[in-house]
């Protein structure tokens, strides 16, 4: 099989895949490193590609399939994880932190997300990918050894910081591969991986906990990562390029990390995810301690934008790149997107759940249409793409098609819904699968080549955030509505017993009967439908700020 050499930093795409010249074209970028032409300007045609610039066809697939392995591992441990939680944390009694095994690797993730697209421009790719295996590797080890609750949730955060490398470095990695007009296809199966991924990890975790303990659920991903890692020495020749300002010396490649901003950015990230992700749980929403995360997070940020304005002489993200057409866009409209879709996620067991009883198997199945959707949304997406070279209209169509699921859930998931009806969520993985896919095109169809790596990292660490954000959008407005409707419909002795049960376990609502149970379950439904808006909410914003797009011909 053949292998593929490319080259990094500001030669990254000086021997990539060279696009068919009756397809695409090249943007012309002037002195100002702004795009010369939009969709009104003619177009130079591209220069013929030359054979050593030629990619084999199958050489591109066995390197995607390697790549694809690596990112399948890394987001079935996120459900796998979920779905152990409640048997890990009971060990060490514990119960009420379980959360902090998904928080862990989510302050883990984010805090080191940055990094590896500056580090992949210095060092280079393979490296960058090898350094995330090894570390998710070790995090995984780290959590089945464990004694310690805290050494689990170390674990996790080190999972998490391999997790990073491994979504950032295989993007970035398709990106210097193929033609951009090719990248959206490709990405596409870059999602079928991680969402089988995560469809997978849930059932999976549950017969590992079940039958030879939790601790396997996490050691056992230690021999496949090692394949992985094996697979990408043996496959992945990279030939590491520098620019000419650049000497082999490892102490001045070291000085070109911007540890400054990397450490702002990193300290401000774990602030604000940990207030999010933990806020109303481990402390009060008007706690001291929620103030100091929210106020801290916020001030270290703004010093992270001063330093990589004024400070720092090679930013570890360079905020020149949000002036680039598209990418602020690009990056605000995938947040929306991605949000909107894991509030509905969260959303959808629960309600099946608690209107039919449903085992936490059986309701993690009822989430397969979304992953379906999330696979024919993309490879829709990539097929037009490739054959028009438009996205913009896709950006557009993608928040629209998305927002029927979500009136569909306000309107017609009323407790008693049938299997068709399960069905409703369909449209929304469309949607997400497209704009997913036209997004990171959108965003790349202006960068120069030394700008993608960085581009890319800040496009991941933004919707790693919005994993986040949506569930814990999700859970704070079901909580609070959900509180605010029993409050107002169970009155009288034992109440306040009810209200506090019913706040804290699922299972004791779906345990309920008679009146009792009716009045429970359409308050929490009444709670579910306020989810269901906010989806609604931010996939309509996507779908406006699709508008925003700027059309580069690809």
């Amino acid at each position: 099989m053949a292998n593929l050499k490319y080259g990094t930093g500001t030669d990254a795409t000086a021997t990539a895949t060279a696009p068919d010249p009756q397809q695409t074209s090249q943007s012309v970028i002037d002195d100002n490193q702004n795009t010369v032409h939009d969709e009104e300007s003619p177009l130079l045609p591209s220069t013929p590609p030359t054979k050593s610039q030629v990619t084999p066809l199958t050489g591109l697939w066995t390197i995607i399939a390697v790549l694809l392995l690596g990112e399948f591992i890394s987001n079935a441990d996120s459900t796998l994880v979920i779905a152990a939680a409640g048997r890990v944390s009971s060990e060490f009694d514990r119960l009420r932190d379980a959360s902090w095994l998904s928080t862990g690797y989510s302050l883990g993730l984010c805090a080191a997300q940055p990094m590896y697209g500056k580090l992949s421009d210095i060092y280079g790719r393979k490296p960058l990918l090898l350094i995330s295996y090894f570390l998710f590797a070790l995090g995984c080890i780290v959590c089945g050894i464990g004694s310690e609750m805290w050494i689990v949730i170390l674990g996790r955060a080190i999972s998490g910081m391999g997790g990073a490398g491994t979504m950032t470095i295989s993007s970035v990695i398709i990106t210097d591969l193929v033609p951009r007009r090719d990248v959206a296809s490709w990405r596409a199966y870059v999602n079928i991986s991680m969402t089988l991924g995560r469809s997978i990890g849930g059932p999976l975790g549950g017969w590992l906990s079940d039958t030879i303990g939790w601790r396997w659920a996490f050691l056992i991903q230690a021999p496949f990562v090692a394949l992985a890692a094996f697979l990408v020495v043996v496959k992945l020749q990279i030939e590491q390029k520098t620019s000419d300002d650049s000497t082999k010396d490892g102490k001045s490649k070291l000085s070109q990390v911007d540890f400054l901003g990397a450490g702002l950015l990193a300290t401000s990230i774990i602030a604000l995810i940990g207030l999010m992700d933990q806020g109303g749980k481990s402390f009060p929403w008007n706690s001291a301690l929620a103030v100091l995360l929210g106020s801290g997070g916020i001030l270290l940020l703004v010093a992270f934008v001063l330093v990589e304005a004024y400070v720092a002489k090679d930013p570890i993200f360079n905020l020149r790149i949000l002036r680039r057409p598209n990418v602020a866009t690009s990056y605000i409209l995938s947040t929306l997107q991605v949000t909107a879709q894991l509030s509905m996620l969260f959303a959808v067991p629960l309600y099946f759940q608690v209107t039919q009883g449903a085992s936490t198997t059986v309701a993690g199945i009822h989430m397969v249409p979304a992953v379906v959707g999330n696979t024919i949304g993309g490879l829709l997406a990539g097929a037009f793409i490739r054959k028009t070279g438009h996205y913009r209209v896709l950006l557009v169509l993608s928040g629209l098609v998305a927002s029927i699921s979500y009136v569909l859930l306000y309107l017609r998931w009323n407790g008693h819904t049938g299997p068709w009806e399960s069905l409703y969520i369909l449209p929304g993985g469309i949607g997400t699968g497209m704009a997913s896919a036209s997004a990171f095109i959108a965003m790349t169809s202006s960068l120069r080549p030394d700008e993608m790596a960085m581009a890319t990292a800040g496009y991941m660490l933004l919707l790693s955030f919005a994993m986040t954000s949506g569930i814990t959008m999700s859970n704070s407005v079901l909580g609070t509505e959900f509180q605010r409707q029993l409050r107002r419909n169970l009155q009288g002795p034992g109440s306040e017993r009810v209200i506090k049960r019913a706040m804290a376990d699922t299972n004791y609502i779906a345990h309920l009967g008679g009146r009792l149970r009716e009045i429970v379950v359409s308050c929490y439904l009444a709670g579910l439908k306020h989810t269901y808006i906010v989806s609604l909410v931010c996939s309509l914003g996507a779908a406006v700020m699709g508008l925003f797009i700027r059309h580069h011909q690809l």
